[in-house]
């Protein structure tokens, strides 16, 4: 039986989520698909336009944003549309790999053959690798483009810090900062999490190899609310454990509280300063047990969660 937050919600904004998930349904030409990358955010959309126009001109080019934004996948569509999109492909992860060692030396020596390197967080490399990838790049800078080195870099940290604190050599991040590129947070682009948790959601039943399901709109405002530290990649993580979770075609509120585990509940108490009691999260909780005459498993119905959660929020809101 389906569960019971999947029927429709009397609170308008839930309302307006939902409409939103089925719009993006029938509507998938109404966002802004940039190679696989998606986003209507002004945000995304002003990323989109500047990538389009810099990446195939651009020899060293820096992507900043916080852990799990999506710097790697941004990278990937730069390498696609940059100059050297034909050649080889190297990443650098920190380690010694004598297979790049070669790459990088023959483009130090001035080689023309493309070369795009990938380093996913800049402040991993050492010195020694940083120094060849400077002279790399010098010896690659009069090539003709689609010639020589090409260089993507990330970093989650601010790069004056990176100069600040010694962590990367200051000539290489001015030399990468030619073309740079900021992937904005979940929290930057809330107005894209909707779309992106649909999509996910419809990529991760098809990777457990479930029948498609859907967001309630409860679940869908929940998605809305939390802050998500880890971006991109933490919803992702989460769908995948609601996906798995759900028994039903329409994922509940509770269902996407139980994958997002106790964390959510530490979020909401941060949001709360500290309290660790919301007042008007008591007010919900007497007035569904008022409507239920006392009967705390219709209550939890009314509220959209399961008797058990329910049985939380009395014991944390000591009630």
């Amino acid at each position: 039986m389906p569960d019971a937050t999947a029927r429709p919600l009397a609170d308008s904004s839930a309302g307006r989520v939902l409409d939103a998930q089925t719009s993006f349904g029938r509507a998938r030409d109404d966002w802004r698909v940039f190679h696989g990358l998606l986003g209507q955010s002004a945000a995304m959309q002003a990323l989109f336009r500047a990538v389009e126009r810099l990446a195939p001109h651009a020899r060293a080019t820096l992507i900043t944003g916080d852990t799990g934004a999506g710097k790697s996948s941004l990278a990937a569509v730069v390498h696609r549309l940059g100059p050297c999109r034909g050649g080889a492909q190297i990443t650098l992860l920190g380690g010694d790999d004598l297979a790049e060692a070669a790459h990088l030396r023959e483009s130090a020596r001035g080689s023309r053959v493309p070369v795009t390197c990938f380093v996913p967080e800049l402040r991993d490399l050492g010195m020694d690798a940083q120094a060849a990838l400077v002279r790399g790049l010098i010896a690659s800078a009069d090539l003709p483009p689609g010639d020589g080195l090409h260089v993507i870099a990330g970093t989650s940290v601010e790069p004056g810090s990176l100069i600040a604190h010694n962590e990367v050599r200051a000539d290489l991040v001015y030399r990468l900062g030619a073309v740079q590129f900021h992937v904005p947070s979940l929290h930057e682009r809330r107005a894209d999490i909707v779309g992106l948790a649909t999509t996910l959601l419809r990529d991760a039943c098809r990777r457990l190899r479930l029948a498609d399901k859907a967001w309630s709109g409860a679940a869908l405002a929940l998605l809305e609310e939390r802050r998500w530290p880890g971006n991109v990649r933490e919803l992702r993580h989460v769908v995948l454990r609601a996906a798995a979770l759900s028994d039903d075609a329409v994922i509940a509120v509770h269902t996407l509280r139980e994958a997002c585990g106790p964390e959510f509940d530490r979020q909401a108490d941060t949001r709360q300063g500290g309290r660790g009691v919301d007042e008007g999260e008591r007010l919900r909780v007497m007035a569904a047990l008022a409507a239920a005459g006392g009967n705390k498993s219709a209550a939890a119905v009314n509220l959209g969660v399961s008797r058990r959660a329910f049985y939380r929020m009395l014991e944390r809101l000591g009630a």
